[in-house]
């Protein structure tokens, strides 16, 4: 049987195992998908006790993304882009990496107009998610500013501005993305309802809820909005590309995780 894992801290929230596993099942593949807790001082014993016990592949996901870079032996052009990876694969004796968290962002924003806002993009966050999708923005023309509440300006990204809860009540952007947990089930919440121009996309990667605070108020404004849902079962069909050469199921592995919210 073909092992496979979702790595990171906190871990409990993932619907991954939900989604590949309905799709091995789907397929009749012998194949299972774990989540393991993975803490980053740990992460490459854990990765090689999962190659130990078999493991193929790897999806990662928050604080890891970044840090599994350079133990890489080699890396698609979106990782080297964005310096984080979140889809790994055991291949000839080393790990491989790809992002296809770009991916799923740049199949679900247009690249043409209209662009109300000059085509600027705001991006709340500054980890692997928010890398993601400075990459995938820009790669589509966007000029991207990055809003970060640490201290420093990160080295990844030229433009940078200090979070400012005040610049969020209104935004003046074609795509907002919230690339940071806030809204989560278990973290903190917004401190600001956004109200949004109708012709901003609003993109939000947190999919726990669903339905969150800034897709409300973006559907209410009469925005197109892009749920976290969508995007991680976009990332993770990616994900086998990388595994199988094949995308996985989509249809299967939606319905698997929306299912789930029904139950």
């Amino acid at each position: 049987m073909e092992l496979f894992a979702v790595f990171g801290q906190p871990i409990h929230h993932s619907l991954s195992p939900q989604m590949h596993n309905a799709a091995f099942k789907y397929l009749d593949r012998p194949a299972f998908y774990l989540p393991v807790q993975c803490p980053p001082h740990e992460l490459l014993q854990r990765l090689d006790a999962f190659r130990q016990l078999g493991g193929r592949g790897v999806n990662l996901t928050r604080p890891l993304k970044e840090l599994i870079v350079p133990h890489l032996q080699s890396v698609s052009s979106w990782v080297e882009k964005a310096q984080a990876a979140n889809a790994i694969v055991w291949k000839e004796g080393s790990w491989v990496g790809d992002n296809t968290d770009v991916q799923a962002l740049m199949a679900s924003i247009p690249d043409s107009g209209p662009h109300y806002f000059g085509k600027v993009a705001w991006v709340l966050g500054q980890g692997g998610v928010a890398r993601a999708s400075v990459v995938a923005l820009e790669a589509q023309g966007y000029e991207v500013i990055v809003f970060g509440r640490r201290s420093s300006k990160p080295s990844w990204h030229h433009h940078w501005v200090e979070w400012d809860n005040d610049m969020f009540r209104h935004p003046h952007c074609d795509v907002f993305v919230n690339a940071t947990p806030l809204g989560q089930i278990g973290e903190h919440s917004w401190d600001v309802r956004p109200e949004f121009d109708p012709h901003t996309i609003v993109v939000d990667w947190v999919y726990r809820p669903n339905n969150t605070v800034l897709l409300t108020e973006g559907r209410q404004a009469g925005c197109q909005v892009v749920d976290g849902l969508s995007l991680l079962v976009k990332q993770a069909a990616l994900s086998w590309q990388l595994w199988f050469g094949t995308p996985g199921p989509l249809d299967v592995m939606e319905n698997a995780v929306r299912e789930f919210f029904y139950e």
